[in-house]
């Protein structure tokens, strides 16, 4: 059979997407200069037509048309009928913005209604155009596509991605629907989905002999290497079986594809703008700084909350909000199972209620809130601006609404607009807690991140050569980097946990012990405060000492005990993180943990200088 005719032939292939349509809040964002200023005092003086604008200011009268327009828009002109001609004239919104030296960029934001699909195995959302005219690809509902798709016959392919990825974070879906000099600033919407597996539209695209895939939005390279694949498949199939083999009506060949993983792109970013936090004290004076300087907004995640250590912090918490800074404490913990762990946690509500009583008496119900949902996260980060108008993230092992400063810690702060973003994308998601439902706030933090992902980046001349990369890292993401570490270090290798336990020896101990066996020169270390869960002294002191006759250098940090978690190779890596690398598991939720990896730096170095210090080695 001559393979030459199958791979001369185009294959169509059906690409299955979530769909969501809203009705959405845009602000458009006009930037006006001073030729828009002169004319709109111009029409203040008296109305004129576009012929005598055009004189007066010798521009010509298509350049003056296209100025009036956006005014127009803007509310601060508009059209009267004279006996020959159109005149414009000033409105009464016009004149009170015509007097200053600029004129306002913020107007009141539209209502539109903005269609997206979201990509099954990345969760990229794309912008659907009402004008159909604009796209390059046709969108179907399932029996129309399926009609479609059964004209092409044995040329006809499907992709089928098994449990597929379709709740996108709002960011995404605000950054995809909105165009160039557009700001979405809330929904219409009462309910917005966090699933659109129950909505879901398909493409029909074209795979050419080339390898050219036409028909289909700018997707994602795991999307677009499925569809090539089907294509390749279907292809490969005709040549051996030939044509003709499908009965009529009977469904296209299916082929399956995998979701990706959840992954934030690396910034390189100005050294300048990270600091490392390291120690008992530092971490507790971070935090009244972060509090004190705080401008508009201070978000806080804490993994956990205490009483006492929250009182302590109450008084500078309101003093913050009395100047109008909007506070937001959201935190992780769960239920519990146990009955006395059950009415702990109890306890802990009714007194989380009694503080947003004392806000509330202070008229400051609206400005500082207590969200009383939890995450179902560990992770510990906290997010806010300050009188420069930067913005900042802090990511690390400190639960800064439970901990006394006492014993080690380890935290990053970084700031970058991009990366800040991120993480309010992340709070965001966190926000909507365990009944997985959208609130005010969801949308609020997705809002926010929008914005600030546009704002400029603020770099010192001093260190603009001191490039570092950073990546914020996912839950999953933890153990495939202490393998990555494994697999590249050269010297040494450090990894710092809170607590040890027995999980912790297949995904991360596994590889260290391989890495070690490789490279007997390689130093690795590792350090912990103490066993978990069931796990007794005697059975750490067992595991402690296998791993030294391995060849591992095994430090228990108990004096006082270790809280920091973070994972350094060579002088370049270092990943800090939430994560308790030698106790627990990677896998679950995505945001269940949150670390950050640098590449490059003084900051490893620095790390473990500081952990030396502090623990006198």
């Amino acid at each position: 059979m001559d393979d030459t005719i199958y791979n001369s032939k185009k294959i169509f292939v059906k690409v299955p997407f979530g769909y969501g349509i809203y009705r959405f809040k845009i602000l458009r964002s006009q930037h006006w200069g001073a030729v828009d200023l002169l004319i709109l005092q111009a029409l203040a003086s008296t109305p004129s037509s576009s012929h005598t604008l055009a004189r007066r200011s010798g521009l010509p009268r298509q350049l003056i048309v296209e100025i009036l327009i956006p005014l127009m828009r803007a509310g601060w002109i508009e059209i009267v009928n004279s006996d020959s001609e159109f005149l414009f004239r000033i409105s009464d919104r016009g004149r009170a913005v015509s007097g200053g030296d600029d004129l306002p960029a913020n107007q009141e934001p539209m209502s539109h209604v903005r269609s997206f699909l979201i990509d099954p195995i990345t969760e990229q959302c794309y912008r659907l155009d009402r004008k159909k005219k604009r796209q390059t690809f046709q969108v179907y509902k399932a029996g129309k596509a399926k009609s479609l798709l059964a004209q092409y016959g044995d040329y006809a392919a499907e992709v089928i991605v098994k449990s597929p990825r379709l709740s996108p974070a709002l960011q995404d879906i605000f950054d995809c629907v909105a165009y160039d000099s557009e700001d979405i600033v809330g929904f219409e919407d009462d309910y917005i989905k966090l699933s659109y597996n129950d909505s879901m539209r398909y493409i029909i695209a074209c795979v050419d002999p080339d390898g050219q895939v036409s028909g289909a939005p700018d997707v994602s390279n795991e999307l677009k290497d499925a569809i090539l694949s089907a294509a390749k498949k279907q292809r490969d199939r005709l040549s051996l079986l030939g044509t003709g083999k499908k009965s009529e009506g009977s469904a296209p060949e299916s082929y399956e594809a995998d979701t990706a993983a959840k992954s934030f792109q690396t910034h390189v970013i100005d050294q300048g703008q990270i600091f490392l936090i390291s120690g008992a004290e530092a971490h507790g004076s971070h935090l009244g700084d972060l509090i004190r300087a705080a401008k508009t907004r201070l978000i806080i995640h804490s993994t956990f909350i205490n009483i006492e250590c929250l009182e302590a912090l109450f008084k500078e918490l309101l003093d913050a909000s009395r100047r109008s800074v909007q506070i937001d404490i959201l935190w992780g913990q769960t239920e519990p199972e146990s009955t006395e762990k059950v009415q702990d946690y109890n306890r802990l509500i009714r007194a989380i209620d009694d503080f947003q009583k004392r806000i509330d008496t202070q008229g400051l119900s609206t400005q500082f809130r207590f969200h009383k949902s939890p995450t179902n996260s560990h992770s510990k980060f906290i997010i806010c601006d300050n009188a420069d108008a930067q913005w900042g993230v802090t990511i690390g092992s400190c639960n800064w609404l439970s901990s006394r400063f006492n014993r080690f810690e380890t935290s990053v702060n970084i700031k970058h607009p991009k990366i800040v973003s991120e993480v309010l994308s992340i709070a965001s998601t966190l926000a909507v807690g365990r009944h997985g439902v959208a609130n005010a706030l969801s949308r609020d933090l997705a809002i926010a991140s929008s914005r600030i992902a546009k704002l400029p980046v603020h770099v010192s001349c001093e260190s603009i050569k001191k490039l570092i990369k950073v990546r914020i890292i996912t839950a999953p993401e933890h153990h495939s980097l202490v393998k990555h570490a494994s697999d590249t270090a050269m010297r040494e290798i450090f990894v710092c946990s809170h607590r040890i336990s027995f999980a912790g020896d297949r995904p991360i101990l596994t590889p260290l012990l391989a890495a070690k066996k490789e490279i007997p020169a390689l130093a690795i270390r590792i350090a912990y405060g103490r066993p978990s869960g069931a796990m007794k002294n005697r059975e750490a002191n067992d595991v402690k000492s296998s791993l030294e006759e391995a060849g591992l250098e095994v430090v228990k940090a108990d004096d006082p005990q270790i809280h920091a978690k973070f994972a350094c190779w060579d002088e370049r890596d270092l990943v800090v993180s939430s994560l308790n690398w030698l106790s627990a598991s990677s896998k679950g939720e995505e945001f269940s943990e949150l670390g950050v990896h640098l590449q490059g730096g003084p900051f490893s170095t620095m790390l473990r200088k500081s952990f030396d210090d502090f623990y006198d080695i």
